[in-house]
């Protein structure tokens, strides 16, 4: 099948080139201006939720639609590192300031999308949504989110149905053989907008490396698909209020190659998803100036995977599925001009299903309800501000927990702005480091959730066109999880104390005519408290930028990245050397809502760098697209 696919991308190509030229033929279909929007917009305060919270903004059209998918873009961003399986299609998850994967939220529209069986989100899988911004929140945020936000949280933010009509539509094509193909459109017709996507990406993946011996070799069995789809619709039946609905699904089949020492051609991995959201956003309750909103889901995620011929070991056939349901309901009153007050409660449940060679067959269920409460003085633009959040939380299992934040902000002459953030976070351990058996693995019905206090102060500057922001964070964890060997015979998962990890994350960017900079640098220790070795995957030093400039219908930009040598392992016996990286992009605008673009990636040829999990990563490699944004 997927030969087949990939085959027919040329067909694809000439029917969307063909739209290209006759489109822009009609008069009043396109946008009478064209506005660029800058790869990465940072800002230092996030919504309502929070006048302090650090956070990163991907918006532009070349960052989300990138071959990569929104992932080679988040890796940019200041103390967020992206982890990847190597080639496109494959797996990659998100760490933010030293947190693993795990610690970090995904949200899809206020959607969790975290699986209680493996933990953290794949990113690959955002690649085929209709995205009009991802929204990468730094510092612990459990106190609004609950479990998994330790790191911070990601938000994968979609087109609103009741914006206006709209047409989008993509088309990638270029190396190991990928191609992806998407569009979206939208319109409206009174108070009520719809929204209808789809999307198809499809490589073969194989690529050449060479190995911890300098040898040349073929990655295989490295090949991916996937097929998503999304409807949405809003209903606004007066000013300020609306209704929402959200239907997404995703089927995902990809071969695992496996480590590079020991590689595998029979490994294969399927990945589902359902989601179903509605929604009700309102004003303020009592009369009163604010906000109120209602949000129920259901959602199903199901992993598979089977190796009939592993290179260790017996054959391996696992299948987990989760369906879960949740709900939410939220309001903020501004009780005066500079205060605000706000509430929730929210509650989870999910149910598992497992079934795996090794281990009988069960069914774990998982169920959680919060109460919370905020307050809110002072103003986003103000001179000053203070935001404070207290959670307390029951998690069947792990009783009660409490869950308080505080921030605040001084604005104390011109463009300068100081922030200050503490607070206490958690996560819950996954079902499989709870009940995982596969014999001489095995997880831990006893374990106790993570644990860690966080905080960070920071200043920033900014003027017209430019901006300047650096902050120092540390997060100390405790009852962190990992499995460790208990016996010659027996892996297990244990909580084995604590960690700190603290750093300093800083950006500057600047914009003057058509010429573009911006440079993130990330400096980042972490320690076990018991051993005082680094964690492994952490990599002391990263440095990530971009010199773009944009004359007439032309932009060419150049983004070149740098991270020092990190430890693989937890006891510091194997490591990765530091690598340079260099991507070029160059884009052309032929036409009002047109955009062509071509884009090589490790043009060093680095073939002989690997991910945290051991995993070759590929090449050079070199991508074309076709954009219109009607």
């Amino acid at each position: 099948m997927l030969p087949a696919i990939v085959k027919s991308c040329p067909v694809c190509l000439s029917v969307v080139v063909f739209c290209i030229l006759v489109l822009p033929a009609a008069e009043g279909v396109l946008a009478d201006e064209v506005v660029t929007v800058p790869a990465v917009e940072v800002e230092a305060s996030a919504d309502r939720s929070s006048l302090t919270v650090a956070r990163d903004s991907i918006s532009s059209g070349a960052a989300l639609e990138a071959p990569g998918g929104p992932a080679d873009q988040l890796d940019r961003a200041p103390a967020a590192h992206v982890r990847q399986a190597g080639g496109p299609g494959q797996a990659a998850t998100l760490s933010i300031r030293g947190v693993d994967p795990q610690g970090t939220s995904t949200l899809l529209e206020g959607v969790p999308l975290n699986s209680p069986f493996l933990g953290g989100s794949d990113l690959s899988t955002l690649s085929l949504l209709p995205l009009d911004s991802l929204v990468v929140e730094r510092g612990g945020a459990s106190a609004r989110q609950g479990s998994d936000a330790v790191g911070g949280v990601l938000r994968a933010i979609l087109p609103d149905p009741l914006d206006g009509p709209f047409l989008r539509a993509s088309l990638l094509y270029g190396s190991f053989g990928t191609c992806r193909l998407k569009a979206a459109a939208g319109g409206v017709t009174g108070p009520v907008g719809g929204m209808v996507s789809a999307g198809i990406l499809t490589s073969a993946g194989d690529f050449s490396f060479r190995d911890v011996n300098g040898v040349a070799r073929q990655r295989e069995n490295n090949a991916s698909l996937a097929v998503e789809g999304l409807v949405r619709a809003g209903y606004e039946p007066k000013s300020g209020h609306r209704l929402g609905i959200l239907v997404e699904g995703l089927l995902q089949d990809r071969q695992i190659p496996g480590l590079e020492q020991y590689p595998s051609t029979t490994a294969k991995q399927q990945n589902d998803r359902f989601v179903a959201r509605l929604s009700y956003d309102g004003p303020g309750l009592f009369g009163r100036s604010g906000t109120s909103s209602i949000r129920v889901w259901t959602r199903r995620l199901g992993f598979a995977f089977a190796d009939t011929a592993p290179p260790l070991g017996p054959r391996v056939d696992t299948r987990l599925v989760s369906w879960s349901a949740g709900g939410e309901a939220e309001a903020e009153v501004v009780a005066l001009d500079l205060l605000a007050v706000s509430a929730g409660v929210n509650a989870t449940f999910d149910h598992g299903e497992v079934r795996r060679l090794t281990q009988a067959s069960y069914a774990p269920i998982r169920t959680a309800a919060a109460g919370r409460v905020g307050v809110r003085a002072g103003r986003k633009g103000g001179r000053w501000g203070i935001d404070t959040d207290l959670r307390v939380e029951w998690d069947r299992g792990f009783g009660f927990i409490a869950v308080p934040r505080a921030g605040a902000f001084v604005r104390p002459w011109g463009p300068f702005r100081f922030t200050a953030n503490v607070g206490r976070a958690f996560r819950l351990p996954t079902l499989e480091e709870l009940y995982f058996d596969a014999g001489f693995v095995t997880g831990n019905p006893n374990l106790r959730p993570e644990d860690a206090l966080t905080w960070d102060v920071g200043v920033e500057a900014t003027g017209v066109g430019w901006g300047v922001r650096a902050a120092w964070f540390e997060n100390r964890a405790r009852n962190l999880v990992v499995f460790l060997p208990r016996s010659a015979y027996l892996v297990r998962a244990e909580n084995s104390g604590g960690a700190i990890m603290r750093g300093v994350e800083s950006s500057a960017d600047g914009h003057w005519r058509w010429f573009f900079a911006k440079v993130a640098y990330t400096w980042m220790t972490t320690r076990m408290n018991d051993t005082g070795k680094a964690l492994p995957g952490r990599p002391d030093h990263r440095v990530a930028g971009e010199v773009a400039a944009e004359i007439g219908p032309i932009r060419i930009a150049v983004m070149p990245s740098w991270q020092s040598g990190f430890f693989l392992d937890g006891h510091g016996a194997l490591s990765e050397d530091g690598r340079f990286r260099l991507d070029a992009r160059v884009e052309l605008r032929p036409a009002r809502g047109v955009t062509l673009a071509l884009e090589g990636m490790n043009l060093t040829n680095d073939r002989d760098a690997v991910d945290y999990l051991q995993s070759p990563l590929p090449g050079w490699s070199m991508f074309g697209s076709i954009r219109l944004d009607l």
